[in-house]
């Protein structure tokens, strides 16, 4: 569980850098024609694309320390109690075989 919750969370966070290393290409190469408003509108852009990298980047530390944590704390819970695990374990392989042999 915690491989796949880490491939989808590394996904994630690659699908987030791309969109931003689009938005950020398709700035530089905006056409500016010299107007106020283009000007303007540019400046409020390279705005909104620098907090959007801040925030993407606050996030992505964020989701990896709450990730550690979670691991941290699933793997002391399992040392202080490995029978109730095992058991929690088999009673979760057993429904889940179950729910596979039904047709």
């Amino acid at each position: 569980m915690t491989q796949e919750f880490e491939a989808r969370k590394n996904e994630l966070l690659d699908d987030v850098r791309g969109v931003l290393k689009e938005a950020e290409t398709l700035y530089q190469s905006a056409v500016d024609d010299g107007s106020t408003e283009a000007k303007e509108l540019k400046a409020k852009l390279k705005i909104q694309l620098d907090k959007a990298k801040q925030q993407y980047a606050s996030l992505e530390a964020t989701v990896t320390d709450k990730a550690k944590e979670a691991a941290r704390h699933t793997d002391a819970l399992v040392h202080e109690k490995p029978y109730q695990a095992l058991g929690i374990a088999a009673a979760a392989g057993v429904l889940l075989g179950v729910l596979l042999s039904r047709k």
